[in-house]
């Protein structure tokens, strides 16, 4: 995976100061060192694009042009995506656990105020943290007060999780919401705007049984776009308005697809090896890059890590008074999907498209 990405962009590499050296680019200032420039960490999952082939050594005009009130829009939707997953979360694992004497609500304040210890090995009591610690409000008063000391071993004992559940509800709001007038009005693109609600469904469900998407659903949801871009080429001349929401739109698409696919994190968690500890905010950080959630603990050494780290996290959301709403009951009207294609529609279509599969390599 990710072997187009070293030709694309890092979402909002450029928002850190343009001569920042390279491993500033993506948000987070290595493991020893001070966290880099605040304004580098505005843009959720940028990491993803960052852990392709060198794509975080680009230095593009585009990168460096990117918009920080577009790249701060993105930050907001994502959270307000990260707030939906969370509910749908806590009510599957309401769900789960048959608790016929407690409401979604009364687990999700279980989950925030007074975890048990199965909860904190699930790693769901330790998400709720993260979740309020990630919030674009509160982010860099965050990272600012976080520089307590955490073992690298503990580091890498965590079993992270790539979230794709965050980015397939994105991909559902925008295909349902977001499709513009010049795509939803005319009945030729009908087939194509329902195969692909189809195929985001299969992905939605394949996301929530087992993590991730297939590689099969990701490819016939491309081939999906391809052919409506192919369908709109032909309808919609270059320079025209129909023509720009279009492109916009489906940029969006395929940038979505790209962030489904799981970074390799593993070169960057090769960086601790030089360092005995790094610090909170570092992670906080790594893991906001990356798009990384708190997977279930399945060793008694992830375990201990968790029970280590939970404290950690819950004393700095406290210090930081980062407590967000109850996504249970909060109603906050939906994230406007625009925003993610606002966030794309400055990129080139070479900088989203996946490339033509190497030989023996399946389309």
């Amino acid at each position: 995976m990710f072997r187009h990405l070293g030709r694309t962009l890092i979402c909002a590499a450029a928002l850190a100061a343009p001569g920042a050296p390279a491993h500033a680019q993506y948000g987070w200032g290595g493991w020893g060192g001070g966290v880099s420039t605040l304004q580098g960490s505005v843009a959720t999952g940028r990491g993803v694009y960052a852990a392709g082939a060198g794509a975080y050594n680009e230095q593009t005009a585009q990168a460096r042009s990117m918009n920080a009130q577009t790249a701060m829009q993105w930050n907001d939707y994502m959270y307000a995506i990260n707030q939906r997953n969370s509910a749908n979360e806590v009510a599957r694992l309401n769900r789960r656990q048959q608790n016929v004497n407690e409401t979604a609500d009364a687990t999700y304040k279980r989950l925030h105020d007074n975890p048990s210890p199965s909860d904190i090995h699930s790693g769901d009591a330790l998400n709720v943290v993260l979740t309020e610690l990630v919030n674009p409000r509160v982010y860099t008063q965050v990272i600012q007060k976080s520089g307590q000391a955490v073992d690298t071993q503990l580091v890498k004992t965590i079993p992270f999780e790539y979230a794709a559940k965050m980015i397939v509800i994105s991909l559902d709001d925008l295909s349902a919401r977001g499709v513009p007038d010049s795509l939803a009005t005319p009945s030729q693109f009908e087939n194509d705007r329902n195969t692909i609600r189809a195929l985001v469904a299969q992905g939605r469900k394949e996301s929530e049984s087992s993590g991730q998407v297939s590689d099969a659903t990701l490819r016939s949801f491309r081939a999906a776009v391809k052919a409506l871009q192919a369908k709109a080429d032909a309808m919609y001349e270059q320079g025209t308005r129909q023509r720009g929401e279009v492109d916009n739109f489906l940029k969006a698409l395929y940038g979505l697809s790209n962030l489904l696919e799981r970074p390799s994190v593993e070169p960057f968690l090769k960086g601790l090896n030089q360092y005995k500890a790094t610090t909170l905010g570092h992670l906080i950080s790594f893991m906001h890059t990356f798009n990384l959630r708190f997977g279930a603990a399945k060793t008694p050494e992830q375990e201990a890590a968790y029970d280590q780290l939970y404290p950690m996290l819950a004393a700095l959301r406290d210090q930081a008074q980062a407590q967000g709403p109850n996504p249970m009951t909060a109603q906050a009207p939906p994230p406007d999907p625009r925003q993610a294609t606002s966030f794309f529609s400055g990129r080139d279509y070479s900088h989203v498209q996946p490339p033509p599969p190497a030989p023996g390599q399946p389309n």
